[in-house]
């Protein structure tokens, strides 16, 4: 029983769902796709923006070039005037550029140079713009329409270097990308606080309840928010049903135990008053349901008032229970240590009725003293009895420790009732020992998880 028992008590309890943990991650992939479609969405935007500009900047741009655009009549040749192109496209390679071209005719800004530059001719009215790596690492924005000038057909195709945009794009982007991201930091810890500040209402809820373990009175649940009421009202019925069955049952216990008394020794009167063959075997089983009758008043009498939910309060429970033994059994002296400890979080019903049948136990079999002693550590809490009786056989004990065994209690000399015990220590993963004391007696030494 002590392996199967230690086994039990150094399990560990399986690893549950967070919802801090789940609600955080869900908070973290919904930002993280959220900055990225938003990010893709400015990139794309300012993008637009910028070819927007210097699109209508361009156009702007080839109508002065257009009107500009005459005939000398000396040389009949095509030439732009120099009042009708702004002086940026004088400077070379200056990322503002112009080409005119006709039949046989080539007209080009300064700005070009000597860069080689073919775009091909359009028909009158036709437009085209579109992007293409030029000079000196620059990316060219082009816009081409072809038209007619005194019944000559021309090319314009005018351009602008888009780097100093696409940069400050860029740059841009990056700003929106930090006020996303400390965004998104104060997102989470605001979720953080907001998770705290409103989980401190289920801590209250868990404290109103633990405080219904200590005392009678109902928690008052009706100060959750809105969202846990349901909650907070079915743990409200199901803490006051608990207790009304519990009460119920041992009520009922102790009600028939009394009632089948009395009708119990009429027919032991007849039965000693009667000749019979088997009047020893009738005798037997009476004696046998007399003690079960007994044992179980003396369980209801050592745990009194049923109050199923509330922990042991040493200093209020004890007391009455060891005043009951002191006048049960008046030629042995109980003494007790218990006063380190305030409370065990173990069921009150439970632990009186397991300290009183071991505490009875003792004073049935102790000479003249008994000895109760609580302890507590960080871990567990430690219930010892002592007697000074005649204790037991070694092999007795062994025998008691295997799991499955149990000792009758209405053999002489061995009335330890480790009967019922043993169901409440399993109950809460404990440990039980027993040894002979020196020089006589015996100690009963249980071990009860505080978690």
């Amino acid at each position: 029983m002590n392996s199967d028992l230690n086994n039990q008590f150094k399990t560990r309890p399986m690893a549950r769902i967070s919802i801090r943990s789940e609600l955080s991650r869900s908070l973290i992939v919904a930002l993280c796709l959220t900055m990225g479609a938003l990010l893709m969405v400015v990139n794309w935007g300012i993008g637009q923006i910028s070819h927007e500009y210097i699109q209508s900047r361009l156009k702007h741009d080839a109508e002065s070039i257009i009107a500009a655009l005459q005939l000398q009549p000396g040389t009949q040749t095509w030439v732009v005037g120099e009042r009708g192109a702004s002086t940026v496209f004088q400077r070379a390679l200056s990322g503002h550029y112009y080409l005119i071209t006709g039949q046989d005719i080539e007209i080009r800004s300064r700005s070009l140079w000597d860069y080689p530059a073919d775009f091909g001719l359009l028909s009158q009215g036709e437009e085209k713009s579109f992007e293409m790596p030029g000079a000196n690492d620059q990316n060219w924005m082009v816009w081409q329409l072809g038209f007619s000038k005194n019944d000559t057909p021309f090319t314009l195709t005018i351009i602008e270097d888009s780097s100093p945009l696409d940069a400050l794009k860029w740059r841009y982007s990056l700003w929106a990308l930090l006020v996303l991201a400390c965004g998104a930091i104060s997102l989470f810890f605001m979720q953080q606080w907001i998770l705290t500040r409103n989980f401190r209402y289920l801590d209250s809820v868990r404290q109103k309840i633990q405080s219904f373990r200590y005392a009678e009175d109902k928690p008052d649940l009706s100060t959750v928010p809105q969202e846990l009421a349901p909650l907070a009202d079915d743990i409200d019925q199901l803490l006051q049903q608990l207790k009304q069955r519990v009460s119920r049952s041992r009520n009922a216990l102790g009600n028939l135990a009394h009632e089948i008394k009395r009708p119990l020794q009429r027919l032991q009167q007849l039965q000693d008053e009667s000749a019979n063959r088997f009047a020893p075997d009738i005798k037997a089983l009476l004696d046998d349901i007399q003690w079960l009758i007994q044992r179980e008043l003396k369980r209801a009498r050592i745990v009194g008032v049923s109050s199923p939910g509330r922990q042991t309060n040493l200093a209020v429970d004890l007391p009455p229970l060891i005043n009951i033994l002191g006048k049960l059994y008046p030629a042995i002296r109980i003494e007790t240590d218990f006063t380190a400890v305030e409370t065990l979080p173990q069921d009150r019903d439970d632990m009186l009725e397991l300290i009183g049948n071991l505490l009875d136990n003792a004073c049935k079999y102790g000479l003249s003293e008994v000895r109760l002693t609580v302890k507590t550590f960080d871990d567990r809490a430690v219930v010892c009895v002592q007697d000074d009786g005649k204790g037991l056989p070694q092999e007795s004990i062994e025998n008691l420790l295997q799991r499955g065994q149990r000792l009758d209690e209405r053999q002489e000399g061995a009335g330890l009732g480790l009967s019922i015990c043993n169901d409440i220590i399993e109950s809460y993963q404990g440990r039980l020992t027993l040894e002979n004391r020196k020089p006589h007696g015996i100690m009963v030494t249980i071990e009860l998880p505080l978690r």
